[in-house]
């Protein structure tokens, strides 16, 4: 017996590195977020997984060459994004969820 994985596509989908936590947000076709979800470490590229592949925004920091590796084996478009630059596009409060 196979188990069938529904991948799920997004138009894009945002990342915040943590240190154990990872929260990803994914964004359909028309800008709503669709996808709002907090990841260990161990269980991240496991949940990328399930994600078709698609561009994968990150600020820059030390992890994110790890993850945008791992990203590209899983068939996605990493875009790490220089700290400088990610502040124009947070909008609201400062939390995890609107980082990513």
């Amino acid at each position: 017996m196979t188990k069938s994985h529904a991948v799920q596509a997004f138009a894009s989908i945002g990342i915040d590195i943590g240190k154990e936590v990872f929260h990803i947000v994914g964004f359909d076709l028309e800008g709503k977020i669709a996808l709002r979800k907090k990841v260990k470490r161990l269980a991240l590229e496991q949940e990328l997984q399930k994600l078709a592949p698609s561009i994968v925004g990150m600020e820059a920091c030390l992890s994110a060459h790890f993850v945008s590796r791992m990203l590209r084996r899983l068939g996605h478009q990493p875009r790490i994004i220089p700290a400088i630059h990610v502040k124009p596009f947070c909008k609201g409060q400062k939390n995890d969820y609107n980082d990513a």
